[in-house]
C-alpha cells in the first residue's frame, strides 16, 4: 500500500504529547510509530521507514535502524485503541473519526474517499458495480436527526447497494428512525457500533474472507451484531 501524505499536516489534535525533542531516540521513534500507526496502520518495509521520517521525529537511517527492536509494537491494537477514543468525543473529533473510519473502510472494500452528501461528509466506496455510502459520527447514543437526517436523504437519492452508520453506540430508536426514513426505498441502512466496525476488521484481517461477504454484511440492513461479525470466520466451502 503506497502512503500518500503527510503525515505531519495529520498529528494537530493527538492526545499524547510528542516527547523532548532532544529526547532520547527510543521515545522519538515510539512517538512516530504511534503517530504512523493512528492513520496508516497498514505500512509495513520501506514505505513504513519513509512515513516514520515524514513525522519529524526520526531520520530514514534511524528509523531503519531501531525498526527491528519495535518488534513488540503492534500498530492495529494501537489505531484500534486510537478509534475507540476518537469514538467518545463528538463533533470536535468528527474530522479524525471519519479519516479513522475512512481507513478501515478502505480495507475492507479495497477503496474509499470522502465526499459531501448533503449536508454531511461522507465515505463512499465500490467494489466492482457494488457501491456504499458511509456516515461516521463519533458519539455516544447516536440518534438521527437535523443534517444527519438530510445526509440519509440524500444518500438515499443515490442508490447506494450499502447505507452503513457509523458511531459508537446508538440510541434506543435510532434503528426504527433509520428503517423509517428508508421505507419503500430499496436502500439497506445498516447500523454498525465503532467496537464491531474494528471487529469486522480484525476478522477480514486474520480469516480473509470474500470482499463479497463483507459487503453483503455491511448491506444487511439493520443493526449488526457480534454474532453477524464472527460468522466472518466460518469457513466457506464448494459444494462437491
Amino acid at each position: 500500500m503506497i502512503w500518500f501524505g503527510n503525515i505531519g499536516t495529520l498529528i494537530a489534535n493527538e492526545t499524547a504529547p510528542p516527547p523532548r525533542a532532544n529526547a532520547p531516540e527510543h521515545e522519538r521513534m515510539r512517538h512516530a510509530l504511534e503517530l504512523v500507526a493512528t492513520h496508516a496502520p497498514q505500512l509495513a518495509g520501506r514505505e513504513l521507514v519513509d512515513a516514520l521520517a515524514r513525522t519529524g521525529w526520526v531520520d530514514e537511517k534511524t528509523a531503519a535502524r531501531l525498526l527491528p527492536r519495535f518488534g513488540h509494537f503492534d500498530p492495529d491494537r494501537h489505531f484500534n485503541d486510537h478509534l475507540r477514543r476518537l469514538s467518545f468525543r463528538g463533533r470536535d473529533s468528527a474530522d479524525a473519526f471519519r479519516a479513522g473510519v475512512r481507513r478501515v473502510v478502505e480495507d475492507l472494500t479495497g477503496n474509499a474517499a470522502v465526499r459531501e452528501v448533503g449536508p454531511e461528509t461522507a465515505i463512499h466506496f465500490t467494489r466492482g458495480e457494488h457501491q456504499g455510502i458511509v456516515l461516521a459520527y463519533p458519539e455516544v447514543h447516536f440518534s438521527i436527526g437535523g443534517p444527519t437526517r438530510e445526509a440519509v436523504e440524500q444518500a438515499v437519492q443515490e442508490m447506494p447497494d450499502s447505507l452503513v452508520v457509523i458511531a459508537r453506540n446508538f440510541g434506543r430508536d435510532t434503528a426504527a428512525h433509520l428503517s423509517g426514513l428508508l421505507a419503500g426505498t430499496e436502500v439497506p441502512g445498516t447500523l454498525v457500533t465503532v467496537n464491531l466496525l474494528l471487529g469486522i476488521r480484525a476478522m477480514s484481517l486474520r480469516y480473509q474472507p470474500d470482499t463479497e461477504r463483507v459487503l453483503g454484511l455491511l448491506s444487511t440492513g439493520r443493526p449488526l451484531r457480534s454474532t453477524d461479525v464472527a460468522r466472518l470466520g466460518d469457513r466457506v466451502t464448494a459444494a462437491v
